[in-house]
């Protein structure tokens, strides 16, 4: 079965710039942490997952229809720092250089694109396997037939894979309930408050018994105890409202392009250069022994478009 990765890019960038030290830097004194990091964890999903096919997902600087529902939503996150919003153009050159398309939209979040792109190759090629590559959690509700949530821990190295049992053992509920979950706990990082009073073992056991947010409500009056009834009566337009926050969009009219995908039609020349600027050395030696069996394949497909 082929495989496609599809990455979360702004987690993972934002991840990087807090785990490797600042005092990476270039040649030139350009600070490079982020960088640095997300480009060896690029290289660690080629050399350890050896995808068919890659692409990154990004946010868009700007409000989504999340922020029309919700005024404040995400209103408790930290202004990024200018030292990582530095480092996106060099991730982008990164991409540029190794042919890696970019799924991005205003008014979508990348976690959109996850669920847009994973749906669309689910449903035209049942025969790719999906990667979702995140620091997030909220990926977790795409997991299901033919798409695992992988979440890197150290690099490359030691990461953390998630099919539907997996995510039944983090959370207490399956993939496809994660939002009926956060619509009800909440999720303190998006700042999306759910119903006051109900926390998660709550959730677990309301979604336990009636499966969904929508569920709970048409056997309202079959809820106990009395207390946990009436605050779900009391802000049945919370849960709901919360609910939409948290679920990820899957259909958005996106074709997914396999050939613009494949891992080795980089611009080998161009990775050289731009790691030569950025004093990547180690990460070069890497790229050229991936490249050797990349060029093997380019070699190949270029004699079968002979015939």
């Amino acid at each position: 079965m082929k495989k496609f990765v599809i990455i979360d890019g702004n987690a993972l960038i934002h991840r990087c710039y807090h785990a490797v030290p600042k005092t990476l830097r270039s040649p030139t004194g350009e600070l490079t942490n982020a960088v640095f990091g997300f480009t060896g964890i690029l290289l660690g999903i080629l050399e350890y997952e050896h995808p068919d096919y890659l692409a990154v997902a990004w946010d868009l600087k700007g409000p989504t229809f999340r922020d029309e529902l919700y005024a404040d939503y995400k209103g408790t996150r930290a202004k990024t720092d200018d030292e990582l919003i530095a480092q996106f153009p060099r991730v982008r050159e990164v991409l540029e250089a190794f042919s890696v398309p970019c799924f991005e939209k205003e008014g979508l979040e990348a976690d959109d694109y996850l669920g847009i792109v994973a749906t669309e190759l689910r449903a035209k090629h049942p025969d790719v396997q999906v990667l979702i590559v995140t620091a997030d959690k909220d990926a977790l509700q795409l997991v299901g037939e033919g798409v695992t949530v992988v979440a890197p821990v150290s690099g490359y190295t030691k990461v953390l894979r998630y099919d539907r049992d997996a995510v039944k053992a983090k959370m207490g509920v399956w993939p496809e309930q994660v939002p009926d979950f956060k619509g009800l706990s909440g999720d303190s990082s998006d700042n999306i408050p759910g119903v006051p009073g109900i926390g998660e073992k709550t959730a677990v056991k309301l979604l336990e018994a009636w499966g969904s947010v929508e569920g709970i409500y048409k056997h309202i009056e079959e809820v106990e105890p009395e207390r946990i009834r009436e605050l779900m009566r009391a802000h049945e337009a919370e849960a709901h409202l919360c609910k939409k926050l948290a679920t990820i969009i899957k259909e958005d009219g996106v074709s997914v392009d396999l050939n613009a995908a494949k891992v080795h039609n980089l611009a080998v020349e161009n990775v050289r250069a731009l790691f030569g600027t950025l004093g990547f050395r180690g990460h070069l030696g890497r790229m050229e022994r991936l490249n050797k069996d990349w060029e093997k394949l380019r070699v190949s497909e270029k004699q079968e478009s002979l015939f």
